[in-house]
């Protein structure tokens, strides 16, 4: 935390994680503001976002039109400002100093202080991932929404955890835990692994997922038969339920090809990159 205000994000796991939904942030709110938004890493040329300043709405971004990394230029993205895209035309460093002994658009003069972050200190480096072939990535987009286009979509990890013990359950969330495990989805949606023992709620719902937001994912325990339960979305802001078409897979890989947006499942951009946000991280 640099003034303060400006919150420099070190290339760590969640950092790392979260880059596409800061993306699809920075497109959303410059949408709402009537501003076009510009191209974004990994396009030539492109945005990419670095941190942000804590008290107000405003991206911090590179230029990254350099080939040279030493030469990107600092960008304030701020979608409710008068000039929401502005170019500083200096380089990270200089962009601090005008920022702490002047001001650079909106921000500054800052204090001359700075302070870690909260989180842990965690070394880390990326997984390799290998890139999808043209065939591939054409069938995680369109073909069949099962667990064949969510593995291209969302490679599973080498040992996933869950712990079903037997549980009355539909059978496509079984091969779904037996494939994944429990973890998060898209750094939005937790899937634990429901255990032995359940008995259905007074209500009806048993709640099988959970989103950052407190939205809540689950069935409607209606008959004997758990393939049979339809899976409805309980948002936090929304009265009553949103009913979901198909089961768990199904709608797990509409979700995260940007073909579903509903409350407590919210859409991509028509910009986002499905391969780029799609995610999973296990518990």
């Amino acid at each position: 935390m640099i003034g303060g205000e400006i919150a420099l994000a070190a290339p760590t796991r969640e950092q790392l994680g979260t880059l596409a939904w800061s993306k699809h942030d920075l497109r959303v709110e410059l949408r709402e503001a009537g501003v076009v938004p510009p191209r974004l890493y990994p396009a030539p040329g492109g945005l990419l976002p670095w941190g942000s300043v804590v008290n107000g709405r405003t991206f911090l971004c590179w230029n990254t039109a350099d080939p040279d990394p030493d030469h990107w230029t600092v960008v304030l993205c701020a979608p409710t400002r008068p000039e929401p895209l502005l170019d500083s035309g200096l380089t990270l460093a200089a962009f601090l100093e005008a920022v702490i002994l002047d001001r650079v658009g909106h921000l500054g003069p800052l204090p001359a202080t700075i302070a870690p972050s909260w989180q842990q200190d965690v070394r880390w480096s990326p997984s390799p991932r290998r890139e999808p072939t043209g065939d591939e990535r054409e069938f995680a987009l369109r073909g069949p929404a099962g667990l064949a286009a969510l593995r291209l979509l969302v490679p599973p990890p080498e040992r996933p955890i869950a712990d079903l013990f037997g549980a009355r359950l539909p059978s496509d969330y079984r091969e779904l835990m037996a494939l994944y495990g429990r973890g998060t989805w898209s750094e939005w949606l937790g899937l634990p692994s429901l255990s032995r023992g359940l008995d259905a709620p007074a209500d009806g719902f048993l709640v099988i997922g959970t989103s950052i937001d407190a939205d809540r994912l689950g069935w409607l325990v209606t008959g004997a038969d758990p393939d049979t339960w339809p899976l409805v979305v309980r948002p936090r802001h929304v009265w009553g339920e949103v009913p979901l078409s198909g089961g768990l897979v199904a709608v797990l890989v509409g979700w995260l090809r940007g073909e579903l947006d509903v409350p407590g499942l919210p859409g991509l951009d028509p910009e986002d990159d499905p391969f780029e946000c799609a995610g999973f991280e296990p518990w």
